[in-house]
């Protein structure tokens, strides 16, 4: 029988350890968990699931911390998800099986598989992240290696990965919020390594990669530059020095000759790659070569499948644009919906088809949305967005249906176009948000500044705001400038 140990090394992941241990509970008969400085309940919750926990001094070295992991295990197959990754549940009895299988082809170490971004500020936008390998042997010749970035390296000849493409991993620690932290990170350990050990093959590829999650596109142009012709690959992400070299040139509006040359020299090298001729496509778009754009997004766009998600949400929202653009609304329309059919939060096509819906009468507009949308679940994406477009009545349905939770009591009477009780209502949270400035003021022995309106005793306002702050003063009364002796 094949043992099974899963390995993780942490840092104050209480927040995604549930989901990696309902994963690898389900997989492993032996839980190694290194806990490298830890301040939150995750060490706690780890040992509570029955993980064996270990403490490890982090010293800016992924791969120390991961081999001593790999030293605690007793298992034959080794699974190292990071806290944020998972299998799905339908995945994991493959996972098995295919460990079960390659434990009998000797030479096999391990294997590779899909990796799928999850940006959950994005309510779930998905990106491809490329081929990882998170299962193999355990084995002395398997280790890892570098600071960052690391890699599993086997050492000896004989060895082989095999990929396996029907079981994804799907990671969450790549989302929007988090990405700038983890890039600013990787980069500061990189240099520091880089300027230790002097430097690597590997250095630019990885450099490219920092500088594009920190948005220092110029730099990530000249590495990706220096990747590129450097001839560094790495299994499973072959491809992301032309990712990340096209994009800085898109996010730099390099001009569309430009883009179009660079991504000619990427299709001769990943023929079929849709991203690259979106990438032309847009370029073209801003540019103002609506034509291009329109011809470039369609090629894109025959490269793809129906449901790939994000890269045909962005063809379907510039075609969408180029159709306005032109009048054709009802092609416009069209497109817009494709595009929110494949991500259904993709802003840009929302915001368009909100221009366009604003022609028809608002339960039609409705009608038409909530084929696409859940009218409670998806109301706050809904509203932000249309009520930008002037869609009130329809942003007033939604908010029922979420249950009043969205907008205030001003908004809803402005929306509903009851001027005169909206105005008196804003002033109503006007006036209670400086009661709240002026009753902290006087608890802090400071002077509140406040609008003339609300300074003179003789102002219906200034009376409901002394109102407020009675109302304050009997809830906190020793905050008022009274010593606490006297409460």
């Amino acid at each position: 029988m094949v043992k099974i140990s899963a390995c993780v090394i942490v840092k104050d992941e209480e927040k995604n350890l549930p989901q990696w241990l309902a994963c690898v509970r389900a997989l492993a008969s032996e839980l190694v968990v290194v806990d490298t400085g830890s301040t939150d309940r995750t060490a706690e919750m780890a040992k509570a699931a029955g993980a064996s926990v270990y403490s490890f001094a982090w010293r800016n070295d992924f791969s120390a911390a991961k081999n001593f992991a790999l030293q605690k295990a007793k298992g034959n197959w080794i699974v190292f998800l990071d806290a944020d990754e998972y299998f799905s549940e339908e995945d994991i009895p493959k996972v098995r099986a295919y460990i079960q299988k390659f434990d009998k082809e000797r030479k096999v170490a391990g294997f590779f598989c899909p990796l799928v971004n999850i940006d959950v500020d994005r309510a779930g936008a998905l990106s491809d992240g490329g081929f990882q390998i998170r299962v193999f042997r355990r084995h002395p010749d398997l280790k890892y290696h570098g600071h960052v970035h690391e890699m599993l390296q086997a050492r000896g000849s004989g060895w082989k990965m095999v990929e396996v493409r029907d079981v994804r991993v799907w990671h969450t620690g790549y989302s929007s919020s988090l990405m700038r932290a983890k890039a600013e990170r990787n980069l500061s350990i990189l240099l520091s390594e880089r300027e230790r050990r002097g430097e690597s093959p590997s250095d630019a590829f990885y450099l490219a990669d920092c500088c594009f999650g920190l948005g220092r596109y110029e730099e990530a142009e000249g590495w990706a530059r220096k990747a590129i012709a450097s001839g560094f690959t790495l299994g499973g992400r072959e491809k992301r020095p032309y990712n990340v070299l096209l994009n800085s040139m898109l996010a730099l509006k390099r001009p569309f000759a430009e883009v179009r040359e660079a991504v000619r020299d990427a299709l001769r090298k990943f023929p079929g790659t849709a991203d690259y001729k979106a990438i032309e496509g847009v370029s073209a778009w801003q540019a103002e070569e609506y034509a291009e754009a329109e011809t470039a997004l369609r090629d894109a766009l025959s490269m793809t499948e129906p449901g790939a998600g994000h890269i045909r949400a962005v063809i379907f929202g510039h075609l969408a644009d180029i159709a306005h653009r032109q009048g054709q609304d009802a092609q416009a329309l069209d497109d817009a919906t494709e595009a929110l059919r494949e991500e259904r939060f993709y802003e840009p096509a929302l915001s368009l088809l909100g221009g366009i819906l604003r022609a028809l009468p608002a339960a039609d507009a409705i009608q038409f949305l909530n084929t696409i949308y859940d009218p409670a679940a998806d109301a706050e994406f809904l509203i932000r967005i249309l009520a930008k477009s002037g869609l009130y009545e329809v942003c007033l349905y939604y908010d029922k249906k979420a249950g009043g939770r969205i907008l205030s009591e001003g908004e809803r009477m402005l929306f509903a176009k009851a001027y005169p009780s909206a105005a008196r209502e804003l002033a109503r949270a006007m006036t209670r948000g400086y009661a709240m400035e002026a009753f902290a003021a006087k608890r802090t022995g400071t002077e509140a500044d406040l609008p003339e309106a609300l300074q003179s005793a003789e102002s219906e306002l200034a009376r409901e705001m002394q109102g407020y702050i009675s109302k304050l003063e009997q809830v906190f009364p020793w905050e008022t400038g009274k010593g606490r002796n006297e409460r």
